[in-house]
């Protein structure tokens, strides 16, 4: 365990080990908790906007779906590189949804993406129990339907993935009226099997990690000067 602050965010980075202990707890542990993927676009935008540094904050664990904010922090562990790289927390985490024969519910922004994001975790691990999927959007009623078809199904885990901003939203308004036990939010941003990633999303992968370095630049020499 690591307290790191990338852009004003105040974040912990667990190992892998720590990450599924927690995890466990989490499971049959009572109420809902909230795990959040952060990558640089993620950041990027929490930086600039304090509702969303706070939304971050708020989750019971954040992971790095992208190595370069390792190497931001400062943290130059080959094994969590490669925890990070291989999304091997995410592998493990469907592998005993699958092997428990737990219910999973999926939420995205469309129904395309809800299928692609269905077909992904498919492929990553076989026998998931997908008991439903949902499409959000914005406003108080549509929150409101989408929690009651979640918990008319009681699923074990919600899995989600979408723009950066609305699903931290989603996840800190839905977390207190959600009959589940987790909640974690992928980044519209990260592709799970990334052997497939088109070139226009590495040219915009490699722009965003451009941004986030400068920033963070910036960012330590705002503080070293505030000293």
């Amino acid at each position: 365990m690591q307290k790191i602050n990338i852009l004003g965010i105040e974040l912990i980075d667990y190992s892998l080990k720590e990450s599924l202990l927690r995890l466990d707890h989490y499971v049959g542990g009572g109420g809902l908790n909230t795990i959040l993927y952060i990558t640089t676009p993620v950041l990027i935008m929490a930086g600039e906007n304090e509702e969303e540094k706070k939304e971050i904050e708020s989750m019971d664990m954040t992971l790095c779906g992208d190595a370069d904010i390792l190497k931001v922090a400062e943290i130059r562990s080959v094994s969590r590189q490669y925890e990070v790289e291989n999304l091997v927390f995410l592998k493990e985490f469907l592998r005993r949804l699958a092997r428990d024969g737990k219910k999973v519910y999926l939420l995205a922004e469309s129904e395309e993406e809800t299928g692609i994001l269905r077909e992904e975790l498919e492929a990553f691990q076989t026998g998931i129990l997908i008991g439903g999927n949902g499409v959000i959007a914005d406003g108080e009623e549509e929150l409101e339907e989408v929690i009651n078809r979640i918990n008319d199904i009681a699923p074990t885990a919600i899995i989600s993935r979408m723009a950066p901003g609305i699903q931290e939203k989603w996840m800190t308004k839905a977390k207190p009226f959600a009959n589940a036990e987790v909640w974690l939010g992928i980044s519209k941003d990260m592709m799970l099997d990334r052997t497939k990633e088109p070139f226009r999303k590495k040219v915009t992968d490699k722009i965003y990690k451009r941004i986030f370095h400068k920033r963070m630049s910036r960012f330590r020499d705002e503080n070293e000067r505030g000293e």
